[in-house]
């Protein structure tokens, strides 16, 4: 009796974590446009970030350093590496104590943000602890433009190893795109966004065949191909290397919660038929150009009108509790379209449209790089006591009483998911009202700033300063009235 009892207990801490597993590996999505491709010829990043639990999204604004250039930084679990002469500044949206789900947009207007995509490396070789968390950070800190994020990540990545199972960072700036897969150890490979064409990227490795003889537009580790070999995952006689199939997990590659957000992205996207069961290109050129709404609009999606929408229709509750994992997801924290243009300073060209908690509700918020400071609500302390206490959190700051602005856009999602069906066109109305007069106001004000951004900087960071805080107002005070 003892031992079934045993194995009951043992099978059932199994499922627990395969459960566990899941959460953790199928969260995030993302979407680049390049700059051909898009309608105002920006390259153009959408990101919902999805990460289970009570969380807390901390907008936040750091500021340039100089360091001494002997002194050393040392990593989360032991790994030091040399110190920059001088780091730049930053936006970052912070979610506290969590390793992988913070985003950056640093001076030079390089993005940095990425997906879980585990892969089948048990081992690899990692130094002193290797580096995690601090990959984006030290990208947000030291990158020039994205390819530079991308070679100095190589280099770190190549010194100390990766310590998580894999991943994939979307790195990006006004002219260009890439991602950057990682796989636990010391290798990796990179591939730019075609200017022209638009990549979905779910929870699994989407880079394939790569060429390595062209370096405009891939990078990899030293040795990535021999490696595979070496371990059993690709034979040169089966056919030309594919890098997903050699280092991606395969149970990863093969869940309904990435296949059906592939399916309904891309066919969204390319405005192209195909099949669940179709091998998705890495990335496609669009039918049509491709802006904001179409992206917001992906984002939110939930599998409506296809068989994977368990709600039929919202008649059977919230579409959030679908069996397979939505573009628009339960665990959903934060959504946002990162609109990188060029032929302007990044404070007033890189623009963040950001949507607290989910996209289906609540509107796409824009805010400027140049914003130096943040309402107050939107923040529970400096980037300077941010950064020290990212992984000491005090769970106070999950109180609901703490004045902050995010647990309004938390209780509008609560409140719509008790009664989905009834509720949602109401809401839909009131968010895409207060989405067309964010951008209108943010025309009106894009001008004022061009006009004065060379002549009159200080005025012209008063106005994004006080334009910020104005949107958010009237996203909160909207909010209120909605809740009555």
């Amino acid at each position: 009796m003892k031992k079934l009892i045993l194995f009951y207990l043992l099978a059932v801490m199994a499922i627990t974590l395969v459960a566990q597993e899941d959460i953790a590996n199928f969260n995030c999505t993302t979407i680049i446009v390049g700059k051909d491709a898009s309608k105002t010829g920006s390259v153009l990043v959408g990101h919902n970030e999805d990460d289970g639990g009570t969380q807390f999204i901390n907008y936040l604004k750091a500021e340039p350093e100089d360091h001494d250039i002997n002194s050393l930084m040392r990593l989360m679990n032991g790994a030091e590496i040399k110190q920059a002469s001088h780091t730049y500044g930053y936006s970052w949206f912070e979610m506290p104590g969590q390793n992988f789900a913070d985003s950056f947009l640093n001076e030079n207007g390089v993005l940095v943000t990425s997906n879980s995509c585990p892969s089948k490396e048990t081992f690899g070789e990692i130094v002193d602890g290797g580096i995690g968390y601090y990959l984006r950070v030290l990208i947000a800190q030291r990158a020039e433009s994205a390819r530079h994020g991308v070679e100095l990540a190589g280099k770190l990545i190549s010194k100390v190893g990766y310590n998580a199972s894999g991943r994939t960072y979307t790195i990006a700036d006004k002219n260009e795109a890439w991602i950057l897969a990682v796989v636990r150890g010391k290798h990796w490979v990179a591939q730019r966004v075609q200017d022209d064409h638009v990549l979905f990227l779910p929870n699994y490795y989407t880079i394939k065949n790569i060429d390595l003889d062209d370096k405009r537009n891939f990078l990899a580790s030293h040795g990535l191909i021999e490696y595979a070999v070496k371990r059993g995952w690709y034979n040169s006689e089966e056919g030309e290397f594919n890098f997903r199939e050699a280092y991606g997990n395969s149970r990863s590659a093969s869940s309904m919660s990435n296949i059906g957000r592939m399916w309904v992205g891309v066919r969204s996207l390319e405005l192209k038929e195909y099949d669940i069961e179709d091998d998705f290109p890495t990335t496609f050129k669009p039918t049509y150009k491709i802006g904001k709404q179409e992206i917001m609009e992906v984002l939110s999606d939930h599998y409506e009108g296809t068989h994977l929408d368990n709600s039929e229709g919202y008649k059977n509750g919230s579409p959030h509790d679908n069996e397979v994992m939505n573009i628009c997801a339960a665990h959903q924290q934060i959504s946002f379209i990162a609109e990188l243009r060029g032929g302007m300073a990044p404070e007033i060209g890189c623009v963040i449209w950001t949507a607290p908690k989910r996209g289906c509700v609540n509107p796409y918020i824009p805010v400027y790089l140049g914003v130096t400071k943040y309402p107050e609500y939107l923040s529970l302390y400096s980037a300077d006591e941010a950064a020290l206490r990212h992984f000491d959190v005090d769970k106070t700051i999950y109180e609901r009483d703490n004045d902050k602005a995010w647990w309004s856009f938390i209780e509008v999602a609560e409140y719509v998911d008790e009664h989905y069906g009834t509720r949602i066109n109401k809401r839909t109305n009131i968010k895409n009202d207060l989405q067309s007069q964010f951008f209108i106001r943010f025309e009106e004000v894009d001008k004022e700033i061009l006009d004065i951004w060379e002549s009159d900087r200080k005025k012209a960071e008063t106005i994004i300063n006080n334009f910020t805080r104005e949107v958010f107002d009237l996203a909160l005070k909207s909010n209120s009235e909605y809740l009555k």
